[in-house]
């Protein structure tokens, strides 16, 4: 039984090109692609084969960096610092949500990893609007070795009903989608599929000798999901999840024992991603604050172009904080503040206004009676 590589029918197209990879030959898998996508959904959520399926949801004892795993345009991508958000490229743009709060995406951000192949990787970064106060994503700067055990954490259906199909056990994907995580082992590496480099995890039997203890495979979701591998002490961001593997004619929405996971190998593409991610916000060329100014040459909430921050907390109408309690936050969207540099985001009352002059009458009222003697 051949087992071929599948991915999700990308959002906004595949990759470029013609796939080069060095999967055994004997995976001519590009027609019966074609048909798996007919019948397929973007890539998916960490299903696992241990308890019943449904745990897992919440950080492990030993947690990788769980909260810095994000939905992406309703699939998956991962939180790595500075703003900025890793994912599959075929993911998309869409609404960013982080530890249940909901961030927009800097416009212009998307920025598609060139890589050192003619044709570019399956990799994006996206630059959201504020900051999700969570910790800096240390990115591997090596392959995981073969066998090396590792946390798979994506967004997505979890495990439903047993299937067996042509010999093959396995799982029907269900409902609902969510963040969860399992675990798995490389099974090989320097492996080039859909233009990007990578390394591959097998679904193995529970309880196999090869197996781990929450074994598991991608289902519809975890693209752009993380995997993390721990060495030296230190939790690294490995891969990115971005395609799966299954047996030719393998029924649709179902993961199989003997499938396998495919990740991105970013240590691969570690310096270009820093490149765009240590860029300074005032010297970016975006907007990061939404406030219709860019940079240090034009944002007043950038002291210099070094600065990390298009927002000054000495603005009110630029600090990134409702100081009114309206419900609205700096210029633009507080139409108390005319520009980023207004003093208040507060409305003032002209001195002539009929209630301005009521209420100061008032309070010069308030402080008569207060100062007025006691009636003898």
């Amino acid at each position: 039984m051949k087992r071929l590589m599948t991915t999700p029918p990308p959002r906004e197209g595949p990759p470029n090109g013609i796939p080069r990879t060095e999967i055994p030959a004997w995976i001519a898998w590009l027609p019966i692609l074609i048909a798996l996508m007919l019948q397929a959904s973007p890539a998916g959520a960490v299903l696992i084969a241990s308890g019943d399926g449904s745990g897992n949801t919440s950080p492990p004892a030993d947690d990788p960096g769980f909260a810095n795993v994000a939905i992406v345009n309703g699939l998956s991508g991962v939180y790595i610092g500075n703003g900025w958000i890793l994912s599959a490229y075929h993911v998309g743009v869409g609404t960013v949500e982080l530890d249940g709060s909901s961030y927009e995406v800097v416009p212009l951000s998307r920025t598609r990893l060139v890589g050192s192949d003619p044709n570019p990787p399956d990799l994006q970064l996206l630059r959201i609007v504020g900051d999700p106060g969570l910790p800096v994503t240390a990115i591997a700067t090596t392959t995981p070795p073969i066998g090396s055990e590792v946390v798979l954490i994506g967004r997505g259906k979890g495990r439903g009903s047993p299937v067996t199909w042509s010999t093959h056990s396995g799982w029907n994907w269900d409902f609902p989608f969510t963040i969860r995580w399992g675990t798995n082992k490389v099974s090989d590496t320097g492996v080039v599929s859909l233009d990007t480099h990578g390394f591959t995890m097998d679904f193995d039997t529970l309880g196999s000798a090869p197996s781990t203890s929450h074994e598991s495979q991608v289902a519809i979701g975890d693209s752009g999901g993380a995997v993390y591998w721990k060495s030296g002490g230190i939790w690294w961001l490995a891969g990115t999840l971005y395609l799966a593997y299954g047996y030719e004619n393998q029924p649709s929405q179902t993961s199989l024992y003997g499938n396998m996971s495919g990740a991105a190998d970013l240590s691969v593409y570690r310096d270009e991603i820093l490149s765009i991610v240590a860029v300074p916000a005032c010297d970016n060329g975006l907007d990061d604050d939404l406030d219709g100014l860019i940079d240090s040459a034009a944002d007043p909430g950038c002291s210099d172009a070094s600065d990390p921050s298009e927002r000054s907390s000495s603005l009110a109408c630029d600090d990134g904080l409702d100081n009114d309690e309206d419900g609205l936050i700096d210029h633009p969207a507080d139409p108390e503040c005319l520009s980023p540099l207004t003093p208040s985001e507060a409305a003032v009352l002209p001195l002539s206004s009929p209630l301005s002059i009521l209420l100061a009458a008032t309070l010069l009222l308030g402080i008569g009676l207060l100062h007025a003697p006691d009636p003898t």
